[in-house]
């Protein structure tokens, strides 16, 4: 069995009037790109080749230009095209909180053109952050997304590989399920989301 794995981080913030280049991220392929998503131990307990896209992180930044995001999403989507024929399932970490000149959010832009290639039956598992911005099409693309719960983000590894496990589980033991989206009607501003503080 083999499973796709990749990671895009961009935290956009658009008043930094510097916009991303592709110099701002962290790129990494292959071995490289394994090593740096901390998962690969699970996938080699689990007997499951692990098919490499891409990893692009920028952290917190700018807004990102479109020649470079257009790079990135490219390195996701041929190692889909090229793939496809024997992907049996796929792992992402995305940030969710990015924004690409002209064209809105790339975290969404990037699964909604994957699963569109794979189709609705291979299992996609997202691993998030809570300040990512999600909208019904986006939950409903993934099989299963879960955001860090803990802030600061003391459990965003543990996240990582709850949810690269999840895409091993849901590959080897196939699930009718998908994930559903429910409003909240809550604001709650930043200083107010420690997890050692009240309210959360």
């Amino acid at each position: 069995m083999k499973i796709l794995i990749g990671q895009f981080i961009n935290e956009a913030n658009a008043n930094i009037p510097v916009k991303d280049e592709i110099t701002t991220f962290d790129i990494a392929f292959g071995d490289e790109l394994i090593e740096k998503m901390q998962v690969g131990d699970l996938f080699e307990s689990a007997g499951i080749e692990i098919i490499p896209s891409v990893y692009a992180v920028s952290g917190a930044s700018g807004v990102i230009k479109r020649h470079t995001f257009d790079y990135i999403e490219a390195c996701f989507v041929n190692a889909v095209k090229e793939h496809l024929h024997e992907i049996d399932g796929i792992y992402l970490m995305l940030h969710g909180a990015s924004e690409v000149e002209g064209l809105g959010s790339g975290d969404h832009h990037i699964l909604k053109t994957i699963r569109e290639l794979v189709g609705p039956y291979i299992p996609i598992t997202v691993a998030c952050d809570p300040h990512g911005n999600l909208c019904e099409e986006y939950v409903h693309a993934t099989t299963a997304i879960r955001s860090y719960r803990e802030s600061p983000h003391t459990d965003s590894r543990n996240t990582w590989r709850k949810m690269a496990q999840m895409a091993i589980d849901l590959v080897k033991n196939r699930q009718n399920i998908h994930s559903v989206y429910r409003k909240l009607p809550l604001i709650l501003g930043g200083e107010q989301s420690v997890s050692a503080d009240e309210p959360v």
